[in-house]
């Protein structure tokens, strides 16, 4: 599956229906919000788009901003943007894999389920004090949900525990995203997107290192994880590139896939024909460390 090519976005249009997109689609004006199976997946999926826009469609001014904004990109615009990165975003490919530990040896394997953050862990579960929220309710999801959650986890990554780091904005982000007024009926999504993209000259106020151009560099999973056991190292604004803030990857983890199971997603109820069932994982990832100034979280 290929985040860039593929309609897994779920998304709401403005006659109700419900309906799976791919990203190139996301200046439909009949688009009106993300509709996703939970709230936090919500959330991270605005974040990927944004993310995305910020990655592959940066304006280079405001002037290139305010026309965008009165005048949404065709999906030919979109999609040759986009194109650019596809290769990057592959989700169940035995190589660099989206969000994924590009190398991820004796590692720890858990139930698919482990990936949702509110997830019980095994101690509590053995003792059997899974009272709020139970173990054993997601045993499969599709590769939609899947990439959701993996993306939900790395950008909001809470503690885990010895090694398992927090994402780059600490182990509670608060996201805060500018919302488009509604005065005249339900903004589309594309508005509630656009809002949140910088031009290219405002993006260097919150990290100035643009040196790092290689790809490994914005996108952390196309290389070897930076470590940080004792053996390995820290990571600093000057170690990556400016825009990996959107795409930070705290925790090892690597999804684990079947075609032998069946459905439908114990998240959203869709049928697929391969399915996430577990994950392997590992301690002492990316450690994002010193002055990360994220655009999406309120800073002074």
């Amino acid at each position: 599956m290929n985040l860039i090519h593929d309609s897994w976005i779920p998304v709401l249009r403005n006659d109700g229906v419900r309906d799976l997109i791919p990203p190139k689609e996301i200046s439909d004006p009949s688009i009106i919000n993300i509709y996703a199976p939970r709230p936090d997946f919500t959330g991270a999926l605005c974040q990927f788009l944004i993310g995305l826009l910020q990655t592959g469609c940066m304006p280079k001014d405001m002037r290139d901003w305010k026309a965008k904004w009165e005048k949404p990109p065709e999906r030919a615009f979109l999609e040759s943007r986009f194109e650019r990165v596809a290769s990057f975003f592959e989700l169940d490919a035995d190589g660099p894999a989206f969000m994924q530990d590009f190398n991820l040896p004796e590692s720890e394997s858990k139930p698919i389920s482990a990936l949702l953050i509110e997830a019980p862990g095994d101690k509590t579960i053995r003792d059997n004090l899974d009272h709020f929220v139970k173990g054993g309710q997601v045993n499969l999801i599709c590769r939609r949900c899947a990439a959701s959650s993996v993306l939900t986890l790395q950008i909001n990554a809470p503690s885990g525990g010895v090694g398992h780091r927090t994402g780059i904005r600490g182990g509670g982000p608060l996201t805060t995203l500018v919302m488009p007024c509604e005065n005249d009926g339900p903004a589309s999504l594309w508005q509630r997107l656009w809002l949140n993209v910088f031009p290219a000259c405002e993006i260097n106020d919150f990290t100035r290192n643009i040196k790092l151009t290689h790809p490994e560099a914005l996108f952390p999973w196309l290389g070897e994880t930076r470590t940080s056991d004792k053996k390995g190292v820290d990571t600093f604004p000057k170690d990556a590139h400016p825009l990996q803030m959107y795409w930070a990857m705290p925790r090892r983890i690597r999804l684990e896939f079947s075609g032998n199971v069946s459905g439908p997603c114990d998240l959203c109820g869709r049928k697929d024909d391969i399915y996430a069932t577990g994950f392997r994982t590992k301690n002492y990832g990316v450690n994002y460390v010193g002055p990360w100034l994220h655009p999406l979280s309120p800073h002074n």
